[in-house]
């Protein structure tokens, strides 16, 4: 992975190679518009990618924090947010806790991370 270019890595590995350039001005405008967003949020295409993945606020004020943990990541990586995201999709970094069944769970409900289904 390329430290200096993360956002590109996390792109190309989240669309499985689909996203090769930064269409719309950056990487995470490209790989928001090809998991459908039409226009940043807000002004923003953070939000927009972030509300394409089904996040809907921030984490301590960041984006990039909500995003990762939606992916199942509890901290940074070499320092960044966008590093642990990108290596999460790029080289199987750590995945997000499998779905929530009822009567099978045997954590406390205000400690769970995962969603029932």
């Amino acid at each position: 992975m390329d430290i200096l270019n993360v956002t590109r890595d996390y792109a190309d590995c989240r669309s499985g190679g689909a996203v090769t350039e930064p269409n719309g001005g950056t990487w995470v405008s490209a790989i928001a518009l090809y998991l459908g967003a039409t226009e940043p949020v807000n002004g923003s295409w953070i939000q927009a990618l972030c509300a394409a993945e089904g996040v809907t606020a921030p984490v301590n004020d960041s984006w990039v924090q909500a995003l990762a943990e939606s992916y199942g990541i509890t901290e940074p990586l070499n320092g960044t947010w966008w590093f642990a995201i990108a290596d999460h999709w790029c080289n199987g970094g750590p995945t997000p806790p499998p779905s929530f069944i009822w009567n099978l769970n045997t954590r406390q409900w205000n400690l769970e991370p995962r969603t029932w289904s």
